[in-house]
């Protein structure tokens, strides 16, 4: 064993499932920033836990609307998994930019990309201030799965991204 920045850890915990996180702007249109550190916190009642950093415009439109869609992409996304998390929804239209069709999800105004593994609708009910990031704890409102798509992973600290087949 040697010791390490904490900044180094996702290299030793890789793989991880990337998502977008799906949140709806002003305008009513759907931003998204990509992501890798969630998870689920509960599955009776469901609840999941993500980390947003400070710096984000994704963090500004959670604490206004509480509303959130968890999309974890297939695999035929990974390009706009990485043209998401290269620039800000406050000024770039993210879906136009990478050239994504968008779904209704029930109970939301909030659209999420297609095809996706796994679809979480939530709301914010808890953050915490983690520094540098807030973790943002949700109550997850709907789930939708599609059995045949293979979602997308940030695999070696996430300087990589493809299915969990790949390895």
């Amino acid at each position: 064993m040697k010791a390490i920045n904490m900044s180094s850890v996702p290299t030793y915990t890789s793989p991880n499932s990337m998502v977008l996180v799906c949140t709806e702007k002003p305008d009513g249109t759907t931003n998204m920033a990509t992501l890798a550190w969630w998870t689920i916190a509960s599955t009776n009642p469901g609840k999941i836990m993500f980390s947003i950093n400070k710096g984000a415009y994704t963090l500004e439109l959670l604490a206004e609307k509480k509303e959130v869609v968890i999309a974890v992409p297939s695999v035929e996304l990974t390009a706009a998994l990485i043209g998401c998390g290269t620039c800000s929804g406050r000024d770039t239209d993210k879906i136009a930019k990478v050239g994504l069709t968008m779904q209704d999800i029930e109970g939301t105004a909030i659209k999420a990309p297609v095809p996706c593994k796994l679809l979480i609708h939530a709301t914010v009910v808890n953050t915490m201030d983690a520094d540098d990031h807030v973790v943002h704890l949700c109550d997850v409102k709907g789930v939708y799965g599609d059995d045949d798509a293979d979602a997308v992973f940030g695999w070696n600290g996430y300087s990589e991204f493809a299915s969990a087949q790949k390895k």
